[in-house]
């Protein structure tokens, strides 16, 4: 086994395993004879849940702004309609998953696979490489899987240029893993006692994986085994029993959005407009959480309208400036060690909520959408009446898809990754812009209008050093996407009949 962990360690996937100790937390597995379990699943779980680096740069950057959950400082487009990734920052992405995240994952697997005292690591390995698997094939659509990783066993030239599996096969075998690697989930048997997930608690795991197969078979609506996990009912069931990352007061763990403020304050995000018209419409009472006021008053929360060019006079016309707009609040930015919902107890209510409404299901959509409310603003700490407030005069229940997806959206505040997925999959919520006919800067006519769905973008495109260096896949999975292009849809939008894109 110990040639498997040389390979990865040669290409430098191994860099900075932690320990659950503060003390160890840098500690580096530098001798692949030394190198153990404990290291590798500390550095997984750390850069896959934590996100630091370009992971979150590029969520507020790009996705979050596409979904208008956060904008930039003087709006967010400089190439009308949406600003898309370039192929230097693609080429990254891809290779922080597949090289930093996923082969790593693996690793684990097979470094726990043969020792029957190591089976829940192992099957928590298998876990945790669905939930940063499902990010990639989300993003990209057809991608490598079953073949992503032969070269831990195999040294050959085809090893290294893996065949793209279709996004509906890849779908197929994360429900299946996640199924079974929860149900060999053994608590006789040890586990790590540096989990800082689920602090070593088995059966949070297996809701995890539960919840999680929850989230991949609605967006593939997959009702089969929606019913399945509902009828189980060994889901996440509380915000106790939430997937959450606790970021730590060391500079390598902190909180990114805490570090942007601290460095480069401008390039904090800002709170869209759309958002705090939502806010506004329904007085919603997680605005002076989302938001902090405007510097120029301390007082006034202003949103920053997103598909505006910065360039432009636009910008002056509606007094976007750094002063007069809201930051994302401090909740976000002031603590180094901020929770981070991977996935939380909220959106398990508004996938129930949506199974519902939709009649998969014999569920009550009112319940689950309420109970999606109160777990989302319990989580930051709204009081139980301002929650009731809303419930019962902000927002009532109106049992429509568009109102629980604009709540979840809500929820998933700051997670532009699974707001953006949604949005692909049902088209909300419907994002909008301002259309304004100027003089000079002074604003003559201003119509608050639709965006259309196929101004935004369906997919990434495929990194270059695909083309160049497994060009025979490549064209396969462009053959089987009917393209490389931005405005495509992946398979699951097209299972819920969204939007043709046009190149």
């Amino acid at each position: 086994m110990k040639s498997k962990y040389t390979i990865a360690l040669f290409f430098g996937l191994l860099i900075s395993a932690c320990t659950a100790d503060f003390e160890e937390i840098n500690k580096n597995p530098n001798n692949p004879a030394t190198t153990e379990p404990v290291y590798v699943f500390n550095y997984v779980l750390k850069e896959g849940a934590g996100e630091f680096g370009i992971v979150t740069s590029y969520n507020y950057t790009y996705i979050q702004r596409w979904v208008m959950q956060t904008a930039a400082v003087w709006g967010n487009s400089t190439m009308p309609p949406y600003t898309l990734f370039d192929q230097y920052r693609i080429q990254l992405l891809w290779e922080h998953y597949y090289a930093n995240v996923l082969l790593n994952c693996v690793v684990l697997e097979e470094m726990t696979a043969e020792d029957t005292l190591d089976v829940n690591r192992h099957q928590v390995a298998r876990i945790w490489k669905v939930y940063n698997m499902h990010k990639v094939t989300d993003l990209w659509g057809d991608v490598p899987y079953s073949d992503a990783w032969r070269m831990l066993n195999e040294y050959s030239e085809e090893a290294f240029k893996p065949k793209y599996d279709r996004q509906e096969d890849i779908y197929t075998g994360m429900l299946n893993e996640l199924k079974d690697a929860a149900a060999k989930m053994d608590p006789s048997k040890p586990f790590y006692s540096s989990d800082l997930l689920f602090n070593g608690k088995l059966n949070l795991w297996v809701k995890f994986a539960n919840s999680l197969r929850l989230r991949l078979a609605m967006r593939s609506g997959n009702q089969a085994v929606i019913n399945e996990l509902i009828t189980e009912n060994n889901l996440i069931s509380s915000e106790e029993e939430s997937a959450i990352f606790t970021y730590i007061e060391s500079q390598s763990w902190w909180n990114p959005y805490y570090e942007t403020w601290l460095s480069s304050k401008e390039s904090t995000p800002k709170i869209s407009w759309l958002l705090k018209e939502k806010f506004d419409a329904t007085d919603d009472p997680r605005l002076p959480i989302y938001a902090q006021p405007a510097e120029f008053d301390g007082v006034t929360y202003q949103g920053v309208p997103n598909l505006m060019d910065a360039n432009k006079k636009e910008n002056q016309a509606m007094g976007m400036g750094v002063f007069s707009t809201s930051y994302i609040g401090t909740t976000f930015v002031n603590n180094p060690q901020r929770k981070k919902p991977l996935l939380s107890y909220a959106e398990v209510c508004f996938i129930r909520a949506e199974a519902a409404q939709r009649e998969w299901t014999g569920e009550s959509a009112q319940t689950w959408y309420e109970e999606g409310v109160r777990a989302s603003m319990s989580f930051y700490g709204v009081e139980t009446a301002n929650i009731d407030e809303f419930l019962s005069n902000g927002n009532p229940f109106n049992n429509t898809l568009e109102q629980i997806m604009e709540q979840k959206w809500i929820a998933l505040f700051l997670d532009g990754w699974e707001a953006y997925n949604d949005y692909r999959r049902t088209g909300y919520p419907q994002l909008k812009k301002w259309d304004l006919t100027l003089e000079g800067i002074k604003i003559l006519q201003a119509n608050w209008v639709d965006v259309p769905r196929e101004y935004v973008p369906g997919r990434l495109r495929y990194p270059e050093n695909e083309m160049e260096l497994n060009n025979t896949n490549y064209q396969q999975a462009v053959e089987q996407m009917g393209g490389d292009s931005y405005y495509q849809q992946v398979w699951w939008a097209e299972q819920f009949g969204t939007v043709n894109y046009g190149e």
